[in-house]
């Protein structure tokens, strides 16, 4: 008997042993079969996002460029000709800037005519204003100055040869 028993609970350890806990759960999953369907996943959000870009309506949204506001300008007589502030102003407000000031410089011994930058950051728009005038960018210059203007034009003694200044038809 005692063999018997040792046989039966030989038995019941063996299957015990046989069932497996939720813990000790293993699958048999080769790495292959993992792989393929990671392949099969990610092709299909590849397929769906390209057929998603497909048939998307095509919407700009670009954000527009800020604008500048309009260049606010000071002229200034620094060659002492009489009305050449004043006839420059008008040429300028003909071609659609905005004069805001004019009168006389601090002294009339001005050889060229000067572009000063009051600290406006209207770069485009100044740039503009240089060529419509037709001086070099070795006549801009940059000060921070809190004026009305943006920036300030010094007429100087070549005033004829700037190209707005007789640009009135």
């Amino acid at each position: 008997m005692t063999r018997s028993k040792s046989q039966s609970s030989r038995r019941r350890s063996a299957s015990i042993k046989k069932k497996r806990s939720p813990a000790n759960f293993n699958l048999n999953i080769k790495p292959s079969t993992v792989a393929i369907y990671l392949l099969v996943f990610v092709n299909s959000v590849l397929i769906f996002s390209s057929a998603h870009k497909l048939f998307q309506k095509a919407v700009d949204v670009s954000i527009p460029a800020a604008e500048e506001s309009p260049l606010r300008i000071e002229v200034l007589n620094g060659c002492g000709v009489s009305n050449v502030a004043n006839k420059l102003s008008n040429n300028l407000t003909y071609h659609n800037y905005q004069v805001v000031g004019a009168g006389n410089a601090d002294h009339w011994n001005y050889e060229h005519t000067i572009l000063i930058d009051l600290g406006s950051y209207k770069e485009k728009s100044i740039e503009k204003l240089r060529k419509d005038l037709g001086i070099g960018k070795d006549d801009v210059y940059l000060l921070r100055e809190e004026s009305d203007a943006d920036v300030r034009i010094i007429i100087g003694k070549d005033f004829q040869a700037l190209k707005i200044f007789d640009a009135i038809p």
